[in-house]
């Protein structure tokens, strides 16, 4: 019951079966670019998990399946904070992100043993394996609700290097796409249970029919790109052009906070003109996230935000910007209960992670921005503080990051010409409705700006920025994304990379993207298949609790 056969007759056993499962798991992601092995993934986990005899087992064999995945995956967050002058914080982030995120993973599998344990009875196991997809794609839904999760290893998230292969991410969103890689593993399954296990021909009907299925599941998203003809549809639907520059200044993101302001904001300056004087058509100029490491509207700083306003005046180009802002509370009453307290007046105060847009002949109070609503679980903010007041000093920063409040503003942003475009902070990018909704309210176009350079030239620095990749092509907008030590670079409503910078490299990119107003079925609708993957499990899994036990028949 524990070993099955591998191709060549021999016994393959279970212990075996469960790192491998989570290598393959892992290696599907970017940077790594083996996403074929996510199927291979997901059919070894269907067999491990359709021979678990118990509750026990189903919990420990979905732990470390994940685990294992985590350690290749994921310990970017911990090897990071083992760089030159990083914050040791990470480390311990680090290990409690690889000893936490796999009980993610073991929800679902714990619904599907559930659902195995039940139905195989009364049904073999055709309905467990058409339940697999929608079970796992639900669950994946639930890590972009609330303020405890991490949406990062989406099934889904490892065709980005293919974007032939998810171009129908316009209507399912990342979560059909998750959907569509359990169905063809589902399959691959049963084909190998068929013919090395049931020791069904390969000729038979029944083989051929899965085959036959398989094949036509695997080719139906190009099928799908060739008879919607999507180039011409969205070309026909452009409003314009706006010629757009990203500067990346690879500033060490460590010691900019306690640096030499005046010489960071010179060096933005000097980019920013020497930019302006190779292209004088620009019409926005897009900095990183935090590229200010200071509350620019406090006095004490406001000579250096004057410097940024004088230079956006003199070219007449609006320049976006990330920056802390700080927001006091004139009215203590109207404070938040987690709102933080200065000890020198006991007056109240906030801190958001924020987009701020410097225009051009405006006054220097005026000005749009966007604050950061979706912050990164303990670094950016302890979740559910407004609940739990003391944690939110547990976990500090050297650089002073930590307690950030949830932002107020979803804003998007609107130019003097009208065009309009969203703003997403770093790990905004990663939640796909979330970024949806701005879209749905009217962009044009979309940024992305990040500081990326705690992670240097690990996993994570490429898995973020590839994962925008489906905000694209699910919105079908171009994003300009703009990031601190890289990587920086355009992507189009098709997913398409262009001039991509390196990682630790100071550049400036420019780009005209088109202007699109029409929105896509996901746009409108947003994870719907996923909230109903999710109801549908949850019910079946009720259900399960009501059905008597019986006595189990071999798989």
């Amino acid at each position: 019951m524990n070993k099955f056969r591998n191709l060549s007759g021999s016994p393959v056993s279970i212990k075996l079966l469960i790192p491998l499962a989570g290598i393959f798991f892992a290696l599907s992601f970017p940077p790594v670019d083996l996403n074929f092995l996510i199927f291979i993934s997901f059919a070894i986990i269907i067999h491990i998990f359709l021979r678990t005899e118990n509750f026990r087992s189903a919990f420990i064999r979905s732990y470390l399946i994940f685990f294992t995945a985590c350690i290749i995956s994921v310990s970017w967050i911990m090897l990071s904070g083992m760089r030159e002058n990083a914050d040791r914080f990470l480390i311990i982030g680090g290990i409690f992100i690889l000893l936490v995120y796999p009980l993610f993973f073991v929800m679902p599998m714990i619904v599907f043993y559930k659902i195995k344990s039940k139905f195989n009875f009364r049904y073999g196991s055709i309905l467990t394996l058409i339940l697999f997809p929608v079970v796992w794609t639900g669950f994946e839904y639930i890590s972009t609700i609330g303020q405890i999760n991490f949406p990062w290893l989406f099934a889904g998230n490892t065709l980005t290097y293919n974007p032939a292969k998810i171009q129908y991410a316009e209507i399912t969103g990342i979560f059909g796409v998750s959907f569509w890689v359990c169905c063809i593993s589902v399959l691959i399954y049963v084909l190998y249970r068929n013919i090395f296990e049931r020791k069904i021909s390969y000729s038979s009907l029944k083989n051929i029919t899965v085959f036959v299925s398989l094949i036509l599941l695997y080719f139906f998203p190009n099928f799908y790109n060739s008879y919607l003809s999507d180039l011409k549809r969205i070309t026909d639907s452009t409003l314009g052009k706006i010629n757009t520059g990203i500067i990346q200044p690879n500033i060490n993101p460590w010691l900019k906070w306690g640096g030499k302001q005046d010489d960071l904001v010179n060096g933005y300056a000097a980019q920013i003109r020497e930019l302006y004087n190779s292209n004088p058509n620009l019409e926005l100029i897009i900095l990183p996230e935090t590229a200010l490491p200071y509350f620019f509207r406090e006095k004490y700083f406001e000579d250096k935000y004057l410097m940024l306003k004088d230079l956006c005046d003199s070219i007449g180009i609006p320049i976006l910007v990330g920056t802390p802002d700080l927001e006091y509370y004139e009215n203590p009453d109207e404070a938040p209960v987690d709102a933080k307290i200065m000890r020198s007046t006991g007056k109240k105060y906030d801190t958001y992670n924020t987009a701020v847009l410097f225009e051009p002949e405006t006054d220097k109070n005026k000005y749009q921005k966007h604050q950061k609503i979706k912050l990164v679980i303990g670094s950016e903010r302890m979740p559910y503080q407004e609940l739990f007041p003391f944690t939110k000093s547990l976990i500090e920063w050297g650089v002073g990051l930590g307690s950030w409040q949830i932002g107020k503003d979803s804003n998007n942003f609107t130019l003097k010409n009208k065009v309009t475009f969203n703003t997403a902070v770093c790990y905004e990018s990663v939640y796909p409705e979330f970024f949806a909704n701005f879209v749905k309210k009217g962009t044009e176009f979309s940024v992305i700006i990040t500081n990326d350079g705690w992670w240097g030239k690990f996993f994570g620095t490429y898995q973020h920025n590839q994962f925008a990749v489906f905000r694209a092509i699910e919105n079908r907008r171009w994003i300009a994304r703009c990031a601190n030590t890289g990587i920086s670079d355009f992507i189009s409503p098709y997913g398409e990379i262009f001039q991509q910078t390196g990682i630790n490299e100071k550049t400036s990119i420019v780009r005209e993207i088109d202007l699109i107003k029409e929105t896509t079925f996901y746009t409108r609708h947003g994870d719907a298949l996923a909230e109903y993957c999710l109801y549908l499990s949850l019910l079946i899994f009720g259900i399960c609790f009501f059905l008597k036990k019986e006595k189990r028949s071999a798989p």
